[in-house]
C-alpha cells in the first residue's frame, strides 16, 4: 500500500468512528440541551455528509504529500491543517467551503474545527452563492414540465430529499382547513409543518389523482428524474415567506420580541415568535437562518 493510500487509510478509519448513522442528531442536540450540555454535539449522522468528509480528507492528504512528503501517518497531517485552509482561501474557496473543510478535519481528528489555529473568515449573506447550474428562477418561468414539482415545492417548502421522499399519507388536513406535510428531514428531524395556505385547494386536487412510484418499499409521489438539477432555494424563500405573512396576519404566535437585523440587513426587524414558527415548518433551529437565508428576498 503506497503512502498515499495508508494515510487515507487512517483517516477512513477515523471518520467511522464518528459514524451514527440511523440515529437522530436534533435528538442528540435535544438530550445535550436538557443535560445541560453544549447542543454542538459531534458525531456523523448522514451518508452525504460522510461522504463529503471522506473527499475533503482525501484533497487534504493529497495536497500536504505534495508539499511534505516527510509526513509518515496522518496524525503528522494535522500540523498542516491551517496551511491548507489558508491556502484554499487564498484560492477564492468560499467561507461556507472553508467551514465544511474544517469541520471534515476536525471530525478525522476527533476535535472541533477551530482546534487548528486557523482563523475562519466572516460569512455574509450578500457573498452566499445559492444558484449552480439550473437557477431556482427558472421554475418561475411557465414550462410546463416543471409545473407539478413547482406547486409541490412553494407548497411545502422541501428541501431537495424531503421532496423525493414524500407519499399521499404525508399530507393530512388540519381542524382549521388547512393543509400539513409530514417532511422527513436531514439530520432524522421528522414533522409535521403547515402547507402553504394559498396552495392547498390546488395540492388537494392534484393529490387526488397522483400517480406513485415504488421505491424502497415505498408508493413515493415523485421520481428523482422529475425534479430538476439546480437549486431550489428561491422556492423555499417564497415558502418562509408567505408563511411569515400568514402567521402575521393570523395574529396567534407573535410574542412581540423583536429580531433586530445587522449588518447588510440593518433597519429590517421581525418577530421572535413569528420567526420561530417559520423555522420550525422549514425543518430549522435558529431564527437568524430564516432571516439571512430565507427573508432576504
Amino acid at each position: 500500500m503506497g503512502k498515499k493510500s495508508n494515510l487515507m487509510h487512517q483517516a477512513i478509519k477515523q471518520l467511522n468512528k464518528q459514524k451514527k448513522f440511523g440515529e437522530s442528531k436534533f435528538d442528540a442536540k435535544k438530550a445535550a440541551r436538557q443535560s445541560g450540555e453544549s447542543t454542538a454535539v459531534r458525531g456523523i449522522y448522514s451518508t452525504a455528509t460522510y461522504n463529503s468528509y471522506v473527499k475533503v480528507c482525501k484533497q487534504f492528504i493529497t495536497e500536504t504529500l505534495a508539499n511534505h512528503r516527510e509526513v509518515k501517518n496522518f496524525a503528522d497531517c494535522r500540523q498542516y491543517v491551517a496551511e491548507f485552509l489558508q491556502a484554499k482561501e487564498e484560492q477564492g474557496v468560499s467561507a461556507w467551503t472553508l467551514g465544511l473543510y474544517g469541520s471534515a478535519l476536525a471530525s478525522a481528528y476527533g476535535c472541533g474545527k477551530r482546534d487548528f489555529n486557523y482563523n475562519y473568515p466572516v460569512r455574509s449573506r450578500a457573498n452566499i452563492k445559492r444558484c449552480r447550474g439550473i437557477n431556482s428562477s427558472d421554475y418561475r418561468y411557465p414550462e410546463e414540465k416543471w409545473d407539478t414539482a413547482k406547486l409541490i415545492l412553494k407548497s411545502t417548502g422541501c428541501r431537495r430529499m424531503e421532496f423525493l421522499r414524500l407519499r399521499k399519507e404525508d399530507f393530512r388536513e388540519t381542524n382549521d382547513g388547512n393543509l400539513e406535510v409530514y417532511k422527513r428531514g436531514k439530520g432524522g428531524i421528522e414533522r409535521w409543518c403547515l402547507v402553504n395556505p394559498k396552495y392547498k385547494d390546488d395540492l388537494k386536487e392534484y393529490l387526488k389523482t397522483a400517480e406513485t412510484h415504488s421505491i424502497n418499499g415505498e408508493d413515493r409521489l415523485f421520481l428523482k428524474a422529475q425534479l430538476p438539477q439546480g437549486s431550489i432555494h428561491d422556492l423555499r424563500a417564497d415558502y418562509a415567506k408567505d408563511l411569515y405573512q400568514y402567521f402575521e396576519n393570523r395574529g396567534d404566535v407573535a410574542t412581540g420580541k423583536i429580531y433586530h437585523c445587522r449588518a447588510d440587513m440593518i433597519g429590517h426587524s421581525y418577530d421572535k415568535g413569528i420567526l420561530q414558527a417559520v423555522s420550525y415548518n422549514l425543518q430549522h433551529s435558529r431564527n437568524n437562518v430564516v432571516v439571512s437565508n430565507y427573508l432576504w428576498k
